[in-house]
């Protein structure tokens, strides 16, 4: 069997992106050139230890990520050493950073991949424990979402806070249950096989369908590993908690650096609503809707607009462009690695 090997032309991601970023720049600058410049003064003004404290969150929060990945692996009985999930992990951020939807564009296939020449996990093992690790993270997000717009909006409105409770409640039972569902009754596989045989194709990679259903059958069946007990969904909805209050803690700390005192309602706003409007399909890494998502909610809970602007150019300093450039510097040394090692079949 021909193992699949991903291409990315670095060149021409590197080129979107800085055109992306010259565009929100030109952007900015243009619509009010005054409060571009407070920003910018905002940003100079910025506690340098506190960033630096912000930036060490960010890697820490990419330690937690790999830990909730080995919970995912030990349940499916894989194991992977610790460092080099972490750089797998680093790598990957590289890949989601150039590819669209934010946190999420290149990370399954690029993550099995690597996977498979590092730690000789099949891909349907691999891409089982990543989509088992990742199954609770809607629920965090849409419960940090409810959280901050009760607490923002709720005490005001009996009716406003009613709804949110019944959207929260019924996006959590979905969250909770939907996957289990669909991974233990196998609902589908025909149908994933056909779409995924029709991809292929357009590759000039089509398979045997019934090879590739036997495939699917097993990626169904390790994802669902994952999630087999309530203790395994117990530890997954902790480790996820855990990145998530990661993200939350990280953009109070750069607020402290700019001198400004948020509220708990708007970290969990900001924090969740950007991970949802980045995963549109628009620019790599959620460019240009992350960062307009980011000032439209510190706008609405009145933060001064430089203020807002400054958070959000050193919150995605940090998340976009620093962790792509950490990451393109260990997925090359990993390709490197990838490069010496044998192909491995099957």
């Amino acid at each position: 069997m021909n193992e699949y090997k991903p291409k990315i032309n670095v060149r021409k991601t590197v080129i979107v992106m800085v055109l992306a970023v010259i565009a929100m720049a030109v952007a900015g600058w243009l619509l009010s050139r005054e409060n571009f410049y407070e920003m910018l003064a905002a940003v100079k003004s910025a506690d340098p230890l506190l960033i630096a404290s912000a930036i060490a969150i960010y890697f820490i929060g990419v330690a937690v990520w790999s830990a909730r990945w080995q919970t995912a692996l030990k349940f499916i009985g894989c194991r992977m050493g610790i460092g080099i999930r972490y750089l797998i992990c680093t790598a990957t951020i590289f890949l989601n950073n150039i590819t669209p939807m934010a946190r999420a564009g290149g990370d399954p296939f690029g993550r099995a991949y690597m996977m498979r020449k590092f730690g000789n996990i099949n891909y349907s093992s691999g891409l089982g424990s990543i989509i088992g690790e990742r199954a609770l993270f809607p629920l965090v997000i849409v419960s940090f979402l409810m959280a901050g717009l009760i607490f923002r909006f709720g005490p005001g409105s009996i009716q406003l806070t009613l709804i949110l409770a019944v959207v929260w409640a019924v996006a959590g039972v979905g969250a909770v249950f939907g996957p289990r569902f669909i991974f233990k009754r196998r609902i589908a596989i025909k149908g994933v096989s056909g779409i995924t045989n029709r991809v292929l194709g357009w590759f000039g990679r089509r398979r045997n369908i019934r090879e590739l259903v036997t495939g699917i059958e097993a990626f169904y069946a390790s994802t669902y590993a994952t999630m087999d007990k309530w203790q395994q969904v117990l530890a997954m909805a902790t480790w996820t908690l855990v990145i998530g209050a990661l993200d939350v803690f990280r953009v109070y700390v750069i607020f402290l650096a700019l001198g400004y005192q948020p509220t708990l309602p708007m970290l969990l706003v900001s924090s969740s609503f950007s991970v949802i409007v980045g995963m549109i399909p628009f620019l790599p890494g959620g460019l240009v809707l992350v960062e307009g998502s980011f000032v439209s909610v510190f706008a609405l809970f009145g933060v001064p607009l430089n203020i807002g602007m400054a958070a959000t150019l050193i919150e995605r300093g940090i998340t976009f462009v620093l962790s792509t450039i950490v990451g393109a510097v260990v997925f090359s040394g990993l390709g490197i690695k990838m490069a010496a090692k044998p192909g491995i079949q099957g």
